[in-house]
C-alpha cells in the first residue's frame, strides 16, 4: 500500500509568497519613512512657523532653567552660546554659575566658556582617560596647555576618521579650533566636508534621537544652514515633550543601533543641544526661516 505524502511545492509557494509581501511590506514602510524624514508637503506660514518657533524655544527655555544644574561643559557653551546672541541673563547665569564653582576651580574645561580663564594643564595620564573627540575639544580651546600626539593630531584633522555618527563630535572639535585657533581655508574646507557627510546621513536616519538633534545644532554652529532641511527642524520641534524637554531616544530606540529605553524621559544633552539649534534658528539664522517659510506666503 502507497503512504500518501503531502505535496510541499504548494506549501513552499505560500511561504514563499508570505516572505515576499513580508518583505515588500516593509519595503515600501522604510521608503515611506524616509520620505516623511526628508519632505514637506505642506509647509506652515511664515507667521504658524515663526508662533511654533517660539512656543517650542520658550518651552525649551523654561525645562533648562528649571532642569540644568552642574552639566557639562561643551553643555555649558552652547547654553553660553544662546545667552550671548538672545542676550538672555537667566541663561547667562547657567555659565557664570559653573565658572564660579568651586569644583571647576582651574580646570581645563573652563576654557570652552572662558578663552582667557587660568587652567592647570592637564597630564598625559589625566588626558589618556578622555575619548579622543573630548581631548579634541581640549586642545581646539587651550591648544598651548593640550599637547597631542603625533597620532590624536592626524585622527582629529582626518577627514574621513568616522563612518557614522561620531563624526558630529569631530565637527565640534573643528569650530571650536576655527574659532579660537585657525580659521584657514583649509580647516573651513575640512568642517565643510565633515557637514557634508553629516547631512548625508540625516537623509538616511530616520530616527529622531539625541544624534538627530545634534546633526542639526552642528550644522548650523558650523554656518552650513544651507544643508538642514525643513522638514529635519519640524521633526525635530515635533517631538518636544510638553514639560518642554527632548528624550534621547526615538520610540525607545537611542542612538545606538541596539540600544533601547523602557522609560525614556527628557534629559540634559537632548535638551540642550534642541534648544540651541532653536535659538541659532531665531537669532542668528533668520534667513533660513524665510527662505523655507517664506513671508510672502504667509
Amino acid at each position: 500500500m502507497k503512504i500518501p505524502f503531502p505535496d510541499n511545492g504548494a506549501g513552499y509557494g505560500r511561504a514563499t509568497r508570505r516572505v515576499v509581501a513580508l518583505l515588500f511590506t516593509a519595503g515600501a514602510g522604510l521608503l515611506l519613512a524616509l520620505i516623511n524624514n526628508n519632505v514637506t508637503w505642506r509647509p506652515a506660514t511664515h507667521q504658524a512657523f515663526l508662533a511654533q518657533l517660539d512656543h517650542s524655544l520658550n518651552l525649551g527655555t523654561a525645562w533648562t532653567l528649571k532642569e540644568t544644574e552642574d552639566t557639562n561643559s561643551a553643555l555649558v557653551y552652547m547654553i553660553g552660546d544662546m545667552a550671548d546672541i538672545s542676550r538672555d541673563r537667566r541663561l547667562r547665569k547657567i555659565v557664570e554659575g559653573y565658572l564660579a564653582n568651586p569644583y571647576h576651580a582651574n580646570s581645563i574645561w573652563t576654557r570652552m566658556l572662558d578663552p582667557a580663564r587660568q587652567v592647570t594643564p592637564p597630564t598625559r595620564q589625566q588626558l589618556e582617560r578622555y575619548q579622543d573627540y573630548q581631548r579634541w575639544f581640549l586642545y581646539a580651546v587651550a591648544p598651548r596647555e593640550v599637547e597631542l600626539t603625533a597620532s590624536e593630531r592626524a585622527d582629529m584633522f582626518e577627514p574621513d576618521r568616522y563612518v557614522w555618527g561620531s563624526r558630529t563630535h569631530q565637527l565640534l572639535a573643528l569650530i571650536l579650533y576655527r574659532n579660537r585657533v585657525d580659521n584657514s581655508p583649509a580647516i573651513q574646507a575640512l568642517i565643510n566636508h565633515l557637514c557634508e557627510k553629516i547631512a548625508n546621513e540625516a537623509n538616511w536616519d530616520i530616527r529622531v534621537t539625541d544624534l538627530y538633534l545634534q546633526r542639526l545644532a552642528f550644522l548650523f554652529a558650523a554656518g552650513r544652514p544651507d544643508l538642514v532641511k525643513s522638514r529635519w527642524v519640524e521633526r525635530a520641534m515635533a517631538c518636544q515633550k510638553q514639560d518642554g524637554g527632548w528624550v534621547g531616544s526615538w520610540c525607545g530606540w537611542g542612538p545606538r543601533v541596539f540600544e533601547f529605553h523602557a522609560h525614556p524621559a527628557p534629559d540634559s544633552h537632548a535638551t540642550t543641544q534642541a534648544v540651541w539649534l532653536l535659538y541659532m534658528l531665531k537669532y542668528r539664522y533668520p534667513g533660513w526661516i524665510e527662505q523655507h517659510y517664506p513671508s510672502s506666503g504667509s
